[in-house]
């Protein structure tokens, strides 16, 4: 049992010196008290024997070798924990590194921290031990509206006309949602699909990794949209999706999707549609990579995020949450994340954005939209934007 009133422990094990003095440093600024940082697997477990720990942050590989035995202690023990590592996760078949939160290094050392407290916050035996945490918290103050409205919905009804029984139909089936940490594989590539992934809050991805560990992201996957409509008439997954941030997520079983393309005509309608606005983006995000300058690129996919969360109520008229490090958004433009650094202190320069505290303020929209050429009709939303 954790002492009422002691800081939440986490125990690093971390066999880079300077790595886990970082951590360390922003776990104790974040409220955390640091078991560690453990260079060796013994090391971690001689910690791990003399207090449980609220929950872990391990390397798959430490000064000793693979810690497989550290991770399987911790399963055994009940503690939560999420892997920092230089190995890629589709290279790790061991079970105890499995279904676990995963960010390869190097990761900054806050998103490392959030992941922690939202990993937290989704455990109800830890939701209290967290600082300042609460269980959705963290979820909802990404995209506050989702709470007054529900993004599937919002999002069909910007295609076609729904009737109240397909209103109840649609909330009926999205609302048994579950919290899914930052750095989650909900599929991955070479997987038998089991269903259909709806994301409900927060920000998941499609990517593929070359066997170099190189990333590239091919689609953002924001609340209200589906994870590939007809996914069932495949073998096996050509592409992974993970989250982004902590996610609201609901699987639809493949019958659940068939009963709906079969019986809701409306639903139907306006599920192809989406998929067909998929299609469109990918068109538009190829030519983002293929022919736009870096500038352009961040431009546009800033000006394409703004409708398309505008139009399930979750941004304002300027502004909306962005999750991304700059790993992610250099995962996403093709570029490198020195390019990506550069860009943004570019684009705050000239007045154009203000990011903080992973909220993205658009300054000067039409400027912003000049500079990427965006034209918003392959998101085919006709006027309906809600703002």
């Amino acid at each position: 049992m954790h002492s009422i009133g002691r800081r939440p422990a986490i125990l690093l094990a971390e066999g880079d010196a300077v790595i886990g003095t970082d951590l360390s440093d922003a776990l104790e600024r974040a409220g955390y008290r640091v078991l560690g940082p453990a260079g060796t697997e013994a090391e971690a477990l001689r910690l791990l024997v003399q207090e449980k720990p609220t929950l872990a942050i391990i390397d798959v590989v430490l000064k000793d070798g693979r810690c497989t035995g550290l991770a399987r202690a911790l399963r055994q023990r009940g503690v939560p924990f999420l892997v920092h590592s230089g190995c890629r996760q589709d290279q790790c078949t061991a079970g105890d590194f499995q279904g676990v939160p995963w960010f390869n290094k190097p990761a900054v050392a806050e998103d490392v921290v959030i992941s922690v407290n939202e990993l937290a916050a989704s455990e109800p035996a830890l939701a209290t031990e967290a600082p300042g945490s609460q269980p959705t918290a963290s979820i909802r103050s990404l995209y506050p509206s989702t709470a007054t409205g529900n993004p599937l919905i919002r999002k069909l009804e910007g295609f076609t006309s729904l009737t109240e029984a397909d209103r109840a139909m649609l909330a009926r089936i999205s609302a048994e949602t579950r919290l899914v940490a930052p750095g989650t594989d909900l599929v991955r590539e070479g997987d038998e699909p089991a269903g259909v992934f709806l994301v409900m809050a927060g920000l998941a991805c499609r990517h593929k990794l070359r066997e170099t560990g190189a990333r590239q992201i091919m689609a953002y996957l924001v609340p209200g949209d589906l994870c590939d409509l007809d996914v069932a008439l495949l073998d096996t997954m050509d592409h992974t999706i993970s989250t982004l941030s902590a996610c609201e997520v609901v699987r639809l079983s493949p019958e659940t999707v068939a009963d709906l393309l079969a019986n809701h005509p409306q639903i139907a309608r306006g599920l192809r549609k989406a998929q067909l606005v998929d299609e469109a983006t990918l068109r538009e995000w190829l030519v983002n990579v293929g022919r736009r300058s870096t500038a352009e690129r961040m431009a546009h996919l800033f000006c394409e995020l703004l409708l398309r969360l505008q139009a399930v109520g979750c941004a304002s008229e300027d502004t909306y949450a962005l999750p991304l490090t700059q790993i992610d958004l250099a995962d996403t433009l093709g570029i490198t994340p020195v390019h990506v650094n550069r860009t943004l202190q570019d684009f705050r320069r000239a007045g154009l954005i203000e990011l903080k505290r992973r909220q993205l303020k658009i300054l000067d929209l039409p400027r912003l939209r000049a500079l990427a050429e965006f034209r918003p009709n392959y998101l085919h939303q006709g006027g309906r934007v809600a703002a």
